[in-house]
């Protein structure tokens, strides 16, 4: 090729001309060096490493969480000696803080939460029958132990105008 044959930009040589006299593209023309592989290999070991540390390290919940019992313990319902909180198993664990004071146990009969007083709630803690909802506290699952945390509190749903008739009223 000529000199003025060539084109102005580009690299000749390694691009077919009408690719070359079209754009600017970068072609490296050394192989990359040592550098790189050991940097490449540096950064997949520090990767890996955090996954390691990620995997392997102890994840259970802390302060304010509090343990209060083992899922394989709980049937129903249970009643945490530690806690002011009811747990309740119903596809999932819920905690209701103010349903201990309120005397809320788990009917058999009706499969909800009832009160001395005749108050009734289903197990989500939505109040039935106009009566106000239970606050619920957040809980966690971690190797089978039961966190709560008593510092939080979820706002109630709001409850149910449908009129329904305790199960186990004494």
């Amino acid at each position: 090729m000529s000199e003025p044959d060539r084109p102005e930009f580009g690299p000749s040589g390694y691009l077919p001309p009408r690719a070359a006299s079209r754009a600017r593209k970068i072609v490296l023309r050394a192989p990359l060096g040592l550098q790189w592989v050991v940097g490449s290999l540096v950064v997949g070991a520090l990767v890996v490493a955090a996954g390691l540390l990620w995997l392997l390290g102890d994840d259970a919940p802390q302060e304010p969480w509090v343990a209060v019992g083992e899922v394989a313990d709980l049937d129903v319902t249970a009643q945490p000696p530690d806690l002011e909180v009811l747990l309740v198993a119903n596809g999932r664990v819920r905690a209701f803080g103010d349903a201990p004071e309120r005397g809320v146990a788990y009917c058999e009969a009706s499969r909800r939460l009832e009160s001395p007083d005749g108050e009734v709630w289903s197990l989500t803690g939505r109040g039935l029958g106009g009566v106000a909802s239970l606050r619920e506290h957040p809980v966690q699952i971690h190797d089978g132990t039961i966190y709560v945390d008593p510092t939080h509190t979820f706002d109630a749903p709001s409850p149910s105008s449908e009129a329904v008739e305790p199960g186990c009223a004494d």
